[in-house]
């Protein structure tokens, strides 16, 4: 009898404790898919948003790719608005122009938050394609490319700070390496979508492109740092509680408050002047950007079908296409793989390339190759050249800024970065222009040959194998714990 009392109380006993794993095991599972359907709201609430924001560079990219296409039909003389061979380069810079002066002014916040910079960025944008829709002169497409320019340049710094605002700092990285995929993305569609339309209807499409992307603008959500300047500070709770889950929000606003504070702070030029080890790499960093940009690549992209069509390339627009295409592919590559080995090793691969790839052109163009013997003989090395150019020489050196700065520093080197960018595109551009004037096309070619060989001697004997700036105080700190280890080592 005790036997069978003990069998069934046994059994009971394997009931209860199945019934409670399994119990326990359903609220665990329950909790996992609550949190799984959290934290996807969370991150689709971070993202959504700031690539809305980030739309804004494909408006940007139609007007960098712009030339390209158009040039070869406003070059002659019954085209709808006339231009000389010397005012095309002049036209290019001033989309450049633009850029350096509204970046100048990126920083600046109009309103309580960054979106509504991006709204006015936006609208200028706008304002810039409505002028080259109606364009009447070399004028009206000058005052078109600099207002565009002037809207994304100021719009892009409104951009970043708002992607810092609304997500961590992870996601922030990512998000903003891909504001130049938006940029080179609507490049791409201008030389695409410019072979096969006329100038009045490619602004057209840009127009209601940019009025789409301006609408999207408009209706962006609030930032938390929004919330807080406008005392709204429940409000800025709940959505960093939202945005942030495993923050405490009471002290993420804390944090916020006390960043306000402390923006106005600090004088980036002063540092550099006053600091020798900043000083060089303030020199090593703009002769980096010299080289990245004299070496070539901006009057190529400029002139993509010209080159073509005066190497004799047959169909050049369908290739120039597929060029600007390997240069959108070729800065995925940079941004996202290249930068994960050595940067000076990549730098001189990269330019190393180059050097061989202008001798190619060079032989090419001189011996007349294209005409005797193979027709597609440029395109190959034009290919080759923006791939390689872009992968190193076009990528790497904007990666200097963090490692070779502090972040007080950090802000005004990306805006010098931006402006020496435009200013070198710019003036290369024109000079190329010039030589292409002037002289057969591969005396330019010339030029960039010997530019890019003196990048290689620069790059072997300036920058540095592996480097990262440390202050002062970083710099004490292993002492200090070296001698801490020493000392308790002692006793």
């Amino acid at each position: 009898m005790e036997q069978i009392l003990n069998r069934e109380q046994r059994a009971i006993t394997e009931n209860v404790t199945s019934t409670e794993t399994t119990y326990i095991f359903e609220v665990q599972e329950n909790n996992r898919l609550d949190n799984l359907r959290n934290n996807m709201k969370t991150g689709v609430w971070q993202i959504f948003p700031s690539v809305c924001a980030s739309l804004a560079g494909i408006p940007f990219g139609l007007m960098l790719g712009w030339p390209s296409p158009t040039y070869h039909t406003l070059l002659q003389s019954d085209s709808p608005i006339p231009i000389t061979l010397d005012q095309s380069a002049m036209v290019a810079g001033f989309l450049m122009l633009g850029m350096s002066f509204g970046t100048l002014w990126s920083s600046r916040q109009i309103g309580p938050g960054s979106k509504y910079g991006i709204v006015l960025g936006n609208v200028l944008v706008l304002v810039g394609w409505v002028i080259m829709w109606q364009s009447r002169d070399v004028f009206w497409l000058l005052g078109s490319r600099f207002t565009i320019g002037s809207g994304y340049g100021y719009a892009l710094g409104q951009i970043k700070c708002y992607i810092q605002e609304m997500t961590d700092k992870e996601m922030s990285v990512v998000l903003t390496k891909l504001l130049t995929f938006y940029a080179l993305t609507g490049f791409f569609l201008a030389f695409a979508i410019g072979t096969f339309i006329d100038f009045r209807r490619y602004s057209l499409i840009s127009l209601i492109i940019t009025v789409f992307i301006l609408f999207l603008a408009v209706f962006l959500p609030s930032t938390p740092k929004e919330l807080i300047k406008t005392k709204k500070l429940n409000d800025a709770k709940k959505l960093l509680a939202f945005l942030k889950p495993n923050l405490d929000p009471q002290q993420e606003t804390y944090s916020i408050i006390e960043k306000m504070s402390r923006e106005r702070g600090g004088n980036a030029i002063a540092e550099i002047y006053r600091n020798r080890e900043l000083r060089n790499n303030f020199l090593r960093f703009s002769m980096s950007l010299f080289f990245q940009q004299y070496s070539g690549a901006p009057p190529t992209l400029v002139y993509t079908e010209v080159i073509f069509r005066e190497s004799h390339v047959p169909f050049p627009e369908y290739f120039a296409i597929v060029y600007a295409f390997l240069f959108l592919l070729a800065n995925i590559f940079g941004v996202y793989v290249s930068t994960k080995y050595n940067k000076r090793r990549v730098l001189i691969f990269s330019s190393c390339i180059t050097l061989f790839l202008y001798i190619c052109k060079i032989f090419v163009i001189y011996n007349k190759v294209n005409d005797k013997y193979f027709s597609y003989t440029t395109v190959i090395i034009m290919y080759l050249f923006i791939i390689f150019h872009t992968i190193g020489l076009g990528s790497i050196p904007f990666t200097f800024i963090s490692n070779w700065f502090p972040p007080s520093c950090q802000l005004f080197m990306t805006k010098y970065f931006t402006i020496l960018h435009c200013i070198f595109a710019l003036t290369i551009t024109k000079v190329f222009q010039v030589l292409l004037g002037n002289f057969d096309l591969y005396i330019s070619f010339c030029l960039f040959l010997l530019l890019t060989l003196l990048a290689i001697i620069f790059i072997i004997i300036f920058i540095p194998s592996e480097y990262s700036y440390q202050s002062d105080i970083q710099k004490i700190k292993p002492n200090i714990n070296s001698d801490f280890v020493e000392k308790a080592d002692i006793k």
